[in-house]
């Protein structure tokens, strides 16, 4: 973001920071002000090690004087720029093609995924009933969040004890609608002449029925982070997740099961402009290291870029490095039969690989886009029609990406912890280790 900038530092240290961040912003003819980002709460006197939460730097000045990533530099220069980082966009697809798949920059054989029939997002009956239904209590449910597009209407999600969109802390509703500071996202522009569905409507919905599939029992959190064309700034996206760490911090600390989150599905991310420089993703790799350590298994999406460069946070997965630190896990899509597909990003950091092409999965029975079907007609009182390419109201749609191939291995990982009551954190981060040793054969240093 242009206008902004992240700052990793505890409460005390800003006033001294911010002193020494506007000595040089005022030799740019900018000036900076500190904004918080969610609610945090004791985390600086936490028996476990969390990182300093994260402001938001807003930029001031003339139109024509605020870069971030000049002043930014200018920082560096000066030593000033310690815990400070850029404010990324974090997007459900990465330039225009990503997470999941919609159109493409992969070349030729990715774009494929693209269509309709060839794995792109279409409508598509589904006559199995709800995986939740008739399931019986086998005690603690486990918790997935997905902070995304939200979870929207569908037959499947009609009990928020099961699956629900409204997470709450000390009164204020978590997410893009709610009140936590620093939190909301702009509704994106349309063209009103324009009535298409935009690229990623029902992408939060379709990876909640992914996990519904996959881990019946699991109690899904939706949280709304960002709109329907994929688009949320890091810091908005920060807000949240440290809403959510202070939530989990809280639940350990006193021993309540029933807040505890047990895994963190993260189908967005971005491209590094500096990928060697770790240091400058601070903000966002301590955040989702501080769940590690609070018994939290973090799960991020790869990519659909064919491409081996990192697309961050997945990029920040490394494998088990820490015994008091449950690692993050970046997740590579499969074709149904097995191999790889093409779209999907590689490299080092691609922990392991799920399906992630033409899946199937629930959608909001409220989207109709402008698209027409070839032929409609009236006989005997009967609609009769080919089919609409873009009406969901059936519920169900096929649809390709890394995005959902996350969210499989996060339903798996639910499931491995289906059950437990552990509270504290010694014996969450047992169970943790012991799910990702039986899921992805990752032993605990």
């Amino acid at each position: 973001m242009a206008d902004s900038l992240l700052l990793s530092a505890w409460p005390g240290e800003i006033p001294g920071r911010l002193e020494s961040i506007n000595k040089v912003a005022g030799e740019l003819g900018m000036k900076v002000e500190a904004q918080p980002l969610g609610i945090v709460l004791e985390w600086e006197r936490s028996k476990v090690k969390l990182p300093p939460p994260a402001s938001r730097l807003v930029l001031h000045g003339d139109v024509e004087e605020v870069d971030a990533w000049r002043l930014l530099g200018r920082l560096a220069k000066t030593g000033a720029d310690a815990g400070v980082a850029l404010d990324h966009a974090m997007v459900a697809t990465p330039y225009y093609a990503g997470v999941p798949y919609y159109a493409g920059v992969g070349g030729v054989p990715a774009t494929s995924y693209g269509s309709p029939g060839m794995g792109g997002r279409s409508p598509v009956s589904v006559v199995l009933p709800d995986p939740a239904a008739g399931i019986r209590d086998a005690g603690r449910t486990p918790v997935v969040v997905v902070p995304d597009t939200g979870l929207q209407e569908h037959p499947w999600f009609q009990d928020p004890a099961t699956a629900t969109s409204e997470v709450y802390l000390e009164g204020q509703l978590l997410g893009r609608y709610g009140t936590v500071g620093g939190s909301a996202t702009p509704e994106p522009v349309r063209n009103p002449l324009d009535g298409t569905l935009l690229p990623f409507a029902g992408h939060g919905t379709f990876i909640a029925g992914i996990i519904r599939q996959r881990c019946p029992e699991a109690r899904i959190l939706g949280i709304p982070v960002m709109a329907d064309d994929g688009v949320v700034s890091e810091s908005c996206l920060i807000a949240t997740l440290q809403s959510l760490l202070t939530l989990q911090h809280e639940a350990v600390a006193t021993g309540d099961a029933t807040n505890l989150i047990d895994v963190l599905s993260l189908s967005l991310g971005y491209y590094h402009e500096a990928p060697g420089d770790h240091l400058a993703d601070a903000p966002l790799r301590l955040m989702l290291e501080g769940f590690g350590r609070l018994g939290v298994m973090v799960v991020a999406s790869a990519g659909n870029h064919s491409t081996t460069a990192p697309m961050y946070p997945a990029g920040f997965a490394d494998g088990p490095a820490d015994p008091a630190l449950l690692p993050l896990a970046g997740v590579g899509a499969l074709n149904p039969d097995g191999t790889v597909a093409y779209f999907s990003n590689a490299g080092p950091w691609v922990s392991c690989h799920r399906p992630g092409a033409a899946l199937v999965s629930t959608m909001p029975t409220h989207l109709r886009g402008d698209r027409q079907m070839i032929a409609a007609l009236q006989d005997s009182g009967m609609a009769r029609a080919t089919l609409d390419p873009d009406d969901y109201s059936g519920g169900f749609g096929i649809w390709s990406g890394t995005s959902f191939a996350g969210p499989v291995l996060a339903a798996e990982l639910a499931r491995s912890v289906a059950g437990s009551t552990a509270a504290g954190l010694a014996e969450r981060l047992e169970t943790g280790w012991k799910a990702l040793e039986n899921t992805l054969g990752w032993e605990r240093p």
